[in-house]
């Protein structure tokens, strides 16, 4: 039985890459304007900012607590020290599900 700290973090590893990969287009987009149509330029800047924007968003109401269905979003992304429970229902997310 996985534990709920490995349910959190496949949730977490997606939404950050979602986040990463529209940062990293809009990067690249900044410097390839110049040699870029307007209309496929706002296209793929579009594109971009929607991937980034969509990733922050599930970032924040995705990431839920395994049995409580709580909202943890950017506490257990980007808190100082490791969390080891949920805030709501106190369950332990290093120890294995019944």
């Amino acid at each position: 039985m996985p534990r709920p700290r490995d349910t959190i973090n496949r949730q977490k590893k997606v939404y950050l890459t979602l986040v990463a990969v529209g940062f990293l287009a809009m990067a690249i987009l900044a410097f390839v304007e110049k040699y870029m149509t307007t209309a496929l330029f706002k296209t793929f800047l579009y594109g971009a900012i929607s991937l980034f924007v969509a990733g922050n968003i599930l970032m924040y109401i995705g990431i839920r607590c395994p049995k409580c269905k709580a909202m943890l979003g950017y506490i257990i992304v980007f808190s100082a020290e490791k969390v080891d429970q949920c805030p709501r229902c106190r369950i332990n997310f290093d120890e294995e599900l019944l």
